[in-house]
């Protein structure tokens, strides 16, 4: 099986080419959500904010801490640790943070 890399638009995709914005909605919803219920569930979690800008998603996952915001591909693909935020905007910090642990 094919492993991971870095594609042109910097999000993970595999060698043949399937990326984060080949999933379909409902199931990169699903994973999003399954990753910050995973997070929120935590003693304490990271003060984050989550907000896609193309689905209307938000998560909030502690007290305080900044937003995190881009299309639900790139918020995906930052979350499960598989770009360093490519696609994606922070309020409240200068830049977007690396993303918490979650396994």
């Amino acid at each position: 099986m094919p492993g991971l890399q870095g594609g042109p638009d910097g999000l993970a995709a595999s060698v043949g080419g399937y990326g984060f914005r080949d999933i379909p909605a409902d199931a990169a919803r699903w994973i999003v959500e399954d990753i910050a219920e995973a997070l929120a569930r935590r003693p304490h979690p990271p003060p984050l904010r989550l907000e896609t800008t193309d689905t209307g998603l938000v998560r909030r996952l502690g007290t305080g801490g900044p937003t995190v915001r881009g299309p639900l591909a790139d918020l995906l693909a930052w979350l499960s640790g598989r770009s360093p935020g490519t696609g994606l905007t922070a309020s409240g910090a200068d830049a977007v943070p690396s993303a918490p642990y979650w396994i």
